[in-house]
């Protein structure tokens, strides 16, 4: 009987010593696996093509695994034709001759993103896998150019500014190179398609409310009625891109 008494005294010593401390570790998962209800991300990303973009997210979780998501993207893409030379003034810039319009893709989509691995703990790494698919517009600015003109009595000469033509500005001694970027931006048009997107991301973060990306995935943008890019090349439908990209945001 005093045995048991004994016994009994000692595990309820050691069951108030050791509680908190069993307490304070369950609480720290727990903390970390709640369910929040959306999430914003922000970030940028670099192309296949040379250039790149800015992106935005806007998540909702559907359950702990999947998340429901708003995809925005603004990038710059430009053909694989396309090669930059130096105009002819003293005081050269590049430019690309032969291209008629500069191409920037406005994607506005829809996906979700399945978590893989879970981030349950601080500083820990998680693994998902993304999809989105929506509407892609293409805006195209067209080209304008400083272009040299001399006199007659070649004592001097002139700078116009003239929208590109390959029929009339053939050649590239008396181009000095693209004028302002402002120059021609009231002609803008656009042109609309569709686009799809795979990937797969890692997140990290010190905490469960706040999160970095990296991911790395590809893009497929369809334009039923061709882009008019470059000068004596047939316009362009598909668009395929290799992308990394890199967003932070935070759960709510």
């Amino acid at each position: 009987m005093k045995r048991f008494i004994k016994h009994t005294i000692l595990f309820a010593i050691l069951s108030v010593t050791w509680q908190p401390l069993l307490y304070a570790q369950n609480q720290a998962i727990l903390e970390t696996s709640l369910l929040y209800r959306t999430s914003n991300q922000f970030g940028l990303n670099l192309n296949s093509s040379g250039l790149g973009g800015l992106m935005y997210r806007r998540s909702w979780h559907k359950t702990d695994k999947v998340k429901r998501v708003l995809d925005i993207e603004l990038l710059r893409v430009r053909d694989p034709k396309e090669y930059r030379i130096y105009g002819a003034s003293d005081n050269p810039q590049q430019y690309t001759f032969g291209r008629l319009n500069m191409a920037f893709f406005l994607r506005t989509g829809y996906g979700n993103t399945i978590k893989l691995t879970d981030r349950p703990y601080k500083n820990a790494v998680g693994l998902s896998f993304n999809y989105h698919y929506g509407i892609s517009t293409a805006l195209l600015k067209p080209i304008f150019l400083d272009v040299f003109y001399p006199h007659t009595d070649r004592s001097g000469g002139f700078v116009k500014v003239e929208r590109y033509d390959p029929q009339i500005h053939t050649n590239p001694n008396l181009i000095f190179g693209n004028a302002s970027f402002f120059s021609g931006i009231s002609n803008t048009s656009a042109q609309f398609g569709g686009y799809g997107r795979a990937s797969l991301a890692i997140d990290w973060g010190q905490y469960p409310e706040d999160f970095h990306t990296l991911e790395a995935g590809i893009t497929l943008d369809y334009f039923p009625e061709g882009l008019p890019l470059m000068a004596k090349i047939p316009e362009r439908n598909l668009f395929f891109l290799l992308y990394i990209g890199y967003t932070f945001g935070m759960n709510k």
